[in-house]
């Protein structure tokens, strides 16, 4: 068992890496999330180790969640999940089936003092781009609580799950209750494990192909809306239309989706990823938010001379070491990065305490050494916000360049933009047609 005071503080380091990790957490339908439970989280998971993270932090709640037993071999990780009230599932490829009575027994007791429990139904974390078969767990322990139970199913959509400072969007979808039964009933499991993935599809975005996928997080992002968790819900409206425009006249929805790929490859062939860039910018904004900048570069560049070379072996080291499965890297990334970075500032720590006193006999060892230990994290992140905002000024100023030297070609991708919105929106506030 791990302490209450060593699992408090593994629980501030895991999600102060996942905040900083993912800035950006934005959720959409957080009225419907229950004051109070016992409460079954259901969710996609797209993004394996961090998924339960990103929930525990979108809904403010103290939400346990099942990992597979091998988490508990390794002390590293048992040390972690169990710090997050996690509880073993047991596969049979990997060990005992027959432990996950007990399993069963604690998510019950879980819910029986009114705890919060996230499950994810389709039993495995992937990088698909539609929700996989669910398996019957979640049924089975909502329906063998011994209490009414609430089931609130949430989406998680990642803006780009394995990279560095990218956001989170989650959407919270209508909660309903489950009234105790018969976990051995297969009839009632059936019956809510169609239900529970029936309210999962309502929140998450699906599409037939990554490329459909992105394209409607696309469309959704030019019709104005600002947030990611307003383009999730804007781009699932798309997704229903679509789905329905496909159906009924594949002939249109094929030539929407070609429209949409030319104003894509036209935005690329300038520069320019984000529309807006070339509607919105002003030379005189994108001029003074250089200030800041010019402020910041002393610092960010000792940030980057420190920690620059170890910060960018991360990337492809994790892809490394994912072996292939996408929806880990995140994860592996989220840990071989603090790794890393911890080691490079502690060599600098040492470094600095054994060269500093030689050249200041009035210097201390520690003194120094523990000076640089701060110097490095406090550099490191004013390099990452000199990165984040020198790119949100180079595609400003881009935008700019194509309406100052091609203004035909600006007021043409404007149009286009605009045209394709009001088809957009129409086609919203059109009723699907009946199937």
């Amino acid at each position: 068992m791990v302490g209450p005071a060593l699992a408090a503080a593994v629980r501030g380091w895991a999600l102060g890496l996942v905040r900083l990790f993912y800035p950006s957490r934005t959720a959409s339908g957080a009225g419907r999330v229950p004051s109070a439970g016992p409460v079954i989280v259901v969710a996609n998971h797209p993004n394996g180790l961090l998924d339960p993270l990103i929930l525990r932090l979108a809904l403010d709640r103290p939400v346990s969640f099942l990992g597979k037993s091998t988490f508990w071999d390794n002390p590293f990780f048992r040390l972690c999940v169990e710090s997050f009230g996690a509880l073993p599932v047991f596969r049979a490829h990997e060990a005992d089936t027959r432990q996950n009575e007990r399993t069963f027994e604690r998510c019950h007791e879980l819910l029986a003092a009114r705890g919060w429990l996230a499950l994810f139904p389709e039993g495995k974390s992937h990088d698909e781009t539609t929700l996989q078969p669910m398996k019957t767990g979640a049924a089975r322990i909502a329906l063998g609580a011994g209490v009414p139970v609430t089931i609130l199913p949430v989406g998680l959509l990642f803006e780009d799950k394995d990279v560095f400072r990218s956001g989170v969007a989650v959407a919270v979808g209508e909660p309903f209750v489950v009234n105790p039964g018969n976990p051995e009933d297969r009839e009632a499991v059936l019956a809510l494990t169609a239900k529970i993935a029936a309210v999962l599809a309502e929140v998450v975005l699906q599409a037939e192909d990554a490329a459909v996928w992105r394209a409607f997080l696309a469309v959704a992002h030019w019709t104005g809306t600002a947030s990611l968790a307003e383009r999730e819900v804007r781009a699932r409206s798309l997704a229903v239309r679509w789905e329905a425009l496909a159906e009924d006249d594949p002939d249109a929805a094929e030539a929407f989706a070609m429209e949409v790929r030319r104003y894509s490859r036209a935005l690329r062939a300038v520069g320019v990823e984000d529309p807006f860039a070339i509607e919105a910018a002003e030379p005189r904004d994108a001029l003074a938010g250089l200030f800041p900048l010019v402020l910041l570069a002393p610092v960010a560049l000792l940030g980057a001379l420190l920690a620059w070379l170890p910060y960018r072996l991360v990337r492809p080291a994790s892809i490394k070491l994912a072996a292939g499965h996408v929806d880990v890297i995140g994860t592996i990334k989220l840990l071989l990065g603090f790794l890393v970075l911890f080691l490079t500032y502690a060599g600098w720590a040492i470094a600095a305490g054994l060269a500093l006193p030689a050249y200041f006999p009035d210097v201390s060892a520690w003194l120094a050494a523990l000076g640089m230990l701060a110097l490095g994290p406090l550099t490191g992140l004013a390099a990452l916000r000199f990165d984040e905002r020198l790119t949100l000024r180079r595609e400003a100023f881009r935008g700019i360049a194509v309406r100052l030297f091609r203004p035909k070609l600006a007021l043409a991708l404007v149009e286009r933009r605009r045209e394709l919105v009001e088809r957009v929106l129409a086609s919203l506030e059109s009723p699907p047609a009946s199937r």
